[in-house]
Formats: C-alpha cells, structure tokens, sequence
C-alpha cells in the first residue's frame, strides 16, 4: 500500500507511541517531580509529630500567611483563590447532598416501618383468622366423631352382639 507523507508521519509516530506518554524529558521531569513532591508530603504528614487537628491548623495558618505574602494580582494568588472558591463551592453542595441523603434515609425508614407495621398487622389477623378456622373446625370435626360414635353405639346395642356404652349426661 502506499501512503502519503502525512499518513506516514502518523503511522510511524503512532507505532512509536509509548503507553507513558513520553513527549519530552521536560513533560516526565516534571511529574516525577510533582509525584514525588505530593509521595514526599504524605510521608510527612503520617509521621508528623502532632495530632492531625493540630496539623491541620498549623498548615492552615501557614499557608494563610503564605498567601497575604503574594501580591493580590499575582497569577498564583488568582489561582489559589479560584481553587478557594471551587472548594468552597464543593463543600456546599456535598453538604447538600448529605441532608438529602439523611432526609431520604428517614423517609426510607419510616416508610419502611409502615409497612413492616401493616405485614405486621395483616399476618397477625390472617393468623387470628387460620386459628378461628382451626377451632370451629376441630369442633365441627368433634361433633361429628360424637354423631358417629352414638350411631355406631345404637347398631352394636341393637345387636345384642357388642358392648354396651351408656352415654355421658350433662348435666
């Protein structure tokens, strides 16, 4: 096949590409720089020797000081104080998020208790309900245990042939 020479170009530099996005030693530098500046930074922070509230509020006075150091038109302070906002901006809506969270979870459990309630309710009448059944019909089958034993008692008495019962009186 042939190519042009721009096809060339990108074929030859895609063949080249290396899956770490080499570029140029500039670009690799600088994040092995800033990888090992942020690695350093942590390092630093698990073995600091205070409490991490008290660190917490020692950088925080640093880096305010830090920043009232900069003049107020420098492109760092502008930076600093868009990531500012931006976080100030994240925060409010993650603190949204969690009343509506919390506020969907409580709905969620109340509407869940309802209903454990109601099955509640229902399974105990249903049971109430299979108990009266069970008893009118063990009762209906009783009587009829009794009907068939006094018709059974009337043929053998009849017949000379079995044993007499005498049937119980209430009374």
């Amino acid at each position: 096949m042939l190519y042009s020479k721009k096809e060339h170009t990108i074929i030859t530099r895609l063949s080249s590409w290396k899956p770490w996005g080499y570029i140029g030693r500039k670009v690799i530098r600088m994040k092995s720089f800033t990888k090992g500046m942020l690695v350093g930074i942590g390092v630093g922070l698990l073995v600091a020797p205070m409490k991490g509230r008290e660190m917490r509020h020692v950088l925080a006075e640093r880096i305010t000081e830090w920043r009232n150091s900069l003049p107020e038109d420098s492109p760092l302070n502008r930076y600093a104080n868009r990531v500012s906002a931006q976080v100030a901006s994240a925060k409010e809506n993650w603190r949204v998020y969690a009343r509506q969270a919390v506020s969907r979870a409580k709905d969620t459990g109340a509407t869940l208790g309802d209903k454990a309630r109601h099955t509640g309710q229902e399974v105990a009448s249903k049971a109430k309900q299979t108990g009266q059944d069970l008893a009118e019909r063990a009762r209906h089958t009783g009587q009829e245990m009794a009907s068939r034993a006094k018709q059974t008692v009337g043929r053998t008495s009849s017949d000379g042939s079995g044993t007499r019962v005498i049937p119980e009186t209430n009374g």
